[in-house]
This record gives structure tokens, C-alpha cells and sequence, in this order.
């Protein structure tokens, strides 16, 4: 990215330029107050779960990639049409409806629905995902852990006192 694309340029007296840097990121308080900003998930742990501005499921470690779990922090007015990288200005987006906006401004959640992707998470698939990206599974009054190998092979007893997780979960017959 060249500088140019970062700044603007303003004109003194004299005709002399002056280059005003315009960040094109947003920084870690921004992204910060945006996630907090966004809706919370029921049953879900805030830190670790949100839902975007069109309604989507995101989880907070998948940033910056594609599945229909990922997010990234949008620009609400679009940098390219003079938005700021400032906390007031960002919603995070499901990647995939993010793309698709591009530099729009001001669409609607009806339109941004009709980019999201079609795959709904039930609660038992957000679980197994959790264990596997964070190591345990944190619900509003109901928490557990991943056991390890050693307890698995009943050769350790845990230390831990949370509870181990029955996961993935036992079938009713």
C-alpha cells in the first residue's frame, strides 16, 4: 500500500502540500470498543462470541479468514469515501458480507442478510467448536474443560476444578 493511499493531502498558502497521515486500520481500542459494541450472543460466552451487524455468529479468534464463523472490522462509511478508522465507525462483519459491501454506504440488515452464508451453527456444533479452538466451553452457568490424554487413560486425576465436558455429547437412545 503506498503511502499516498493512507494520507491526505492538503494545500498551505503559497501552494506548498502538507500531508495529513489518515489511519487506514483501525487500532486495538477501536476493535475493542467494536466487539463490545456488537450484539451478544444468548447462552454464549461474550468474550468469545458475538453476532454481526447482519445477525451472523462470529467467534472472536476467528478474525481475518473466510469460514462463516470469521469476522473482520468494517468500515460503517467506507474509507475510501472519506470514513475514519475510529471506534464510532466500525461494526464487525461476518468476512464473507464484508466483501460484499465493499465501499457501500448505509445498507440495510435485509441486504446485508442476503450476503451472509447460508450455514447455521446449532448450539452443539458452537460447543464442539469452542472446545476445539479455546480448550473448554464457557456458557452462562455452565462451564468444563477439555480432559487430557493422561485422564482419558485414567493415569492422572485433574487438578482442575471445573468439570470435565461430555463432549461431543452422548446420544439419547
Amino acid at each position: 500500500m503506498s503511502s499516498s493511499s493512507s494520507s491526505q493531502t492538503h494545500r498551505r498558502k503559497g501552494g506548498e502540500q502538507e500531508e495529513k497521515e489518515r489511519p487506514r486500520f483501525f487500532d486495538a481500542k477501536a476493535k475493542a470498543f467494536c466487539w463490545q459494541r456488537a450484539d451478544v450472543v444468548p447462552g454464549r460466552h461474550p468474550e468469545r462470541w458475538r453476532k454481526d451487524s447482519a445477525g451472523n455468529v462470529v467467534c472472536k479468534r476467528f478474525c481475518n479468514c473466510h469460514g462463516c464463523l470469521c469476522y473482520e472490522y468494517d468500515h460503517i462509511i467506507p474509507y475510501s469515501k472519506g470514513g475514519e478508522s475510529t471506534a464510532e465507525n466500525c461494526q464487525i462483519l461476518q468476512t464473507r458480507v464484508n466483501r460484499y459491501k465493499a465501499d457501500k454506504e448505509w445498507m440495510d440488515k435485509k441486504e446485508l442478510e442476503g450476503f451472509s452464508c447460508d450455514i447455521k451453527f446449532t448450539d452443539k456444533e458452537l460447543d464442539i467448536i469452542e472446545m476445539a479452538v479455546y480448550g473448554d466451553v464457557i456458557r452462562p452457568g455452565n462451564q468444563c474443560r477439555c480432559r487430557t490424554i493422561a485422564e482419558m487413560l485414567g493415569q492422572v486425576k485433574a487438578k482442575s476444578p471445573l468439570a470435565a465436558c461430555e463432549l461431543p455429547y452422548k446420544e439419547s437412545s
